[in-house]
């Protein structure tokens, strides 16, 4: 009788002990929440190693301002984010970092992009180990934000009964994606070349008219790049228009061929420019006898707002063909918008430096004459490398391309009669196809990570310049297997999952429960014969 007991007993105990285990396990994942989120940039480039290196997360989420961040995933919105709280969250090995960026740019005050500004270019400039992470704010997402951010935590509890009584009162949340660690791409760099030449003598001097076509900012399938470079591209495209019907006119004779050139790689130290450039001064081509003719490249970088300014390697020279170009874009500037000035900021090259400050420099160290004309005064200047460069102002640059324009026709056409504008009548700049062209490209991924032989962008570039320029041919560079000048990696875009759990504390004191619970089953099991047997006893005694 005594073993049927026992055996009842712990089969009872078992029975009770597991539904007890079940319920209380059972809110442990509330609920699930799923987001498209974007990774930071990651590439390899001349050796170094830039941006988010990890695309792990499996963490607890956390508020920006919690004491421990420590393995956890950092949830922050973009008014929380500074160079400062950056460098702490990557110093003290937070798991990840996931910020909540707003679908709408314009909702953003001026204050917060320049602090986004700075807090992007501190960011690119460095390989991180933390994963970063960008999504934008889904109302889904703003109420798991606000819930981490407002609940009563251990780390901020004022006594230790409260800090317990959170862990059983309150729920978080585990920020989780699935995915293999991040692996090199078929990396590849484009240009996009075309030619415009001038009758008369067999071998004419030439000018080369050069623009980045691709997007950069910390994550590429959020770089829109509109003003830089799209502003520029638009341009270039504009100016071949108008170059076509110039170079068409009858009775009109210019004195100089005219090559076009747009390259991806613009923000990575325009490789694919570069390189394109040592190949063809190696070559017998048409191209290399048109650069060895070239008195003067005009690069095209960021001219969709305020300002311009012409950078070059040293001041013009009277005389020089820099000289010569600066003058004819004043004569340009006089004629048709006084109330514009450009200014001329001189910066010699930096030989010691492997990066390239501005895309002229790759021309001017082959020895020949370049500038950059851009609204940047500087290449460091705040903005140029800008995720949230989404729009241009299009009457800037219309007023901008026909200045540019009328400088490169009348340079072109050696016009020495400043009181006559060339492009006049019909040959004007089409503020519609300038405003199309930068809509088109803001709106397409064309960041150098994620582009194509095939890529939209590509095609259309390739199909526009053709409709002016004559052999027009897209080039691809390949990143060299063996020692790549350059590497990109794949994982740039990914599903996140919120899961709405216990805090991860929570386990602890579970598992401490569990072994409470069932080492006093255990004790009480273990005592029941002793006790049925003093029970059985005196009983024995008694009716005796």
């Amino acid at each position: 009788m005594l073993d049927t007991l026992n055996d009842f007993t712990r089969s009872l105990g078992s029975v009770w002990g597991l539904l007890s285990i079940l319920v209380v396990c059972a809110p442990a994942a509330l609920a699930v929440h799923e987001f498209t989120a974007y990774r930071m940039n990651q590439y390899t480039l001349t050796g170094s190693d830039y941006g988010c290196k990890s695309n792990m997360v499996n963490f607890e989420a956390r508020a920006v301002n919690a004491n421990i961040v420590t393995r956890r995933c950092v949830l922050m919105s973009m008014g929380e984010i500074s160079v400062d709280r950056m460098k702490e969250l990557i110093e003290n090995k937070a798991g990840s970092i996931l910020i909540a960026m707003p679908e709408d740019p314009s909702t953003l005050s001026k204050d917060e992009i320049d602090n986004w500004n700075e807090v992007e270019e501190v960011l690119m400039e460095q390989a991180v180990d933390t994963s970063v992470y960008f999504t934008y704010q889904k109302p889904e997402l703003m109420s798991i934000y606000h819930e981490v951010r407002t609940a009563l935590n251990s780390d901020h509890a004022a006594t230790a009964a409260a800090a317990l009584g959170n862990v059983f009162h309150s729920n978080g949340y585990q920020i989780v994606t699935y995915g293999t660690a991040p692996a090199p791409t078929k990396s590849s760099l484009y240009t996009i070349q075309g030619k415009m030449l001038s009758q008369g003598r067999e071998t004419n001097p030439s000018i080369a008219i050069v623009a980045h076509f691709d997007s950069y900012g910390i994550a590429p399938h959020l770089a829109k790049s509109a003003n830089g470079n799209g502003s520029g591209v638009a341009a270039l495209l504009e100016i071949a228009r108008l170059l076509s019907k110039l170079y068409s006119k009858s009775g009109n004779t210019p004195k100089y061929d005219v090559l076009f050139l747009l390259s991806s790689g613009g923000k990575l130290n325009y490789l694919a420019s570069k390189t394109w450039l040592e190949k063809k001064l190696s070559s017998d081509s048409l191209e290399t006898v048109l650069l060895n003719e070239v008195e003067f490249v005009l690069c095209l970088d960021g001219i969709g707002n305020d300002g311009l300014h012409l950078h070059v390697s040293k001041p013009p020279k009277e005389g020089t063909a820099a000289h010569k170009m600066l003058s004819a874009i004043e004569e340009a500037v006089a004629l048709l918008n006084p109330n514009i000035s450009i200014n001329t900021v001189p910066k010699k090259v930096n030989l010691g430096n492997p990066l390239f400050a501005w895309h002229h420099e790759i021309f001017t160290v082959k020895r020949l004459s370049a500038a950059t004309i851009s609204n940047f005064p500087a290449y460091n200047s705040l903005g140029r490398l800008n995720t949230f460069d989404t729009s241009v102002d299009v009457d800037k640059l219309y007023a901008h391309t026909h200045i540019i324009a009328e400088g490169i026709a009348r340079y072109v056409s050696d016009l020495s009669d400043k009181s006559v504008t060339i492009l006049d009548d019909y040959l004007v700049p089409s503020k519609a196809l300038l405003s199309r062209t930068v809509e088109f490209l803001t709106n397409t991924q064309r960041a150098a990570t994620l582009l194509q032989r095939d890529s939209p962008v590509i095609l259309n570039l390739e199909q526009t310049l053709s409709k002016y320029a004559s052999e027009v041919m897209v080039s691809e560079l390949k990143a060299s297997k063996r020692d790549p000048e350059f590497q990109f990696y794949d994982q740039t875009e990914t599903k996140l999952f919120a899961y709405n759990v216990k805090p991860a504390v929570f386990d602890l004191f579970l598992a401490i429960a569990v072994i409470a619970y069932l080492g006093t089953i255990y004790l009480c099991v273990k005592s029941i014969p002793h006790g049925m047997t003093y029970l059985y006893q005196m009983k024995k005694l008694k009716s005796s």
